[in-house]
């Protein structure tokens, strides 16, 4: 049974760290797209990455480059939106 209890605190350590790595990314992100040069940086990118337009195209391969290109602009614009204080709190609650 000690062996089991060890394995759930290893895996619990773990869980926390890639939470606070998380938190900690979001963190920089937002800071690196804060205010008015962030925002035309981040217009850039999804101009780039093609965000506002459809990923779609009969070649699954083009279709699967173009849908990862976007994807840089979907997972920065959702970590824009993070509530950092919020996941913090969270963290915390588990910690207790």
């Amino acid at each position: 049974m000690e062996h089991f209890r060890s394995l759930k605190q290893e895996k619990e350590k773990e869980y926390r760290e890639a939470c606070e790595f998380a938190i900690q990314q979001t963190e920089q992100i937002q800071k690196l797209f804060a205010g008015d040069e962030g925002d035309i940086g981040l217009k850039a990118i999804d101009g780039i990455t093609g965000y506002r337009n459809d990923p779609f195209d009969p070649d699954p391969y083009k279709n699967a480059y173009k849908a990862g290109k976007r994807a840089v602009s979907v997972i920065l614009r959702d970590m824009m939106e993070r509530d950092i204080k919020k996941a913090k709190q969270e963290m915390e609650k588990e910690n207790e």
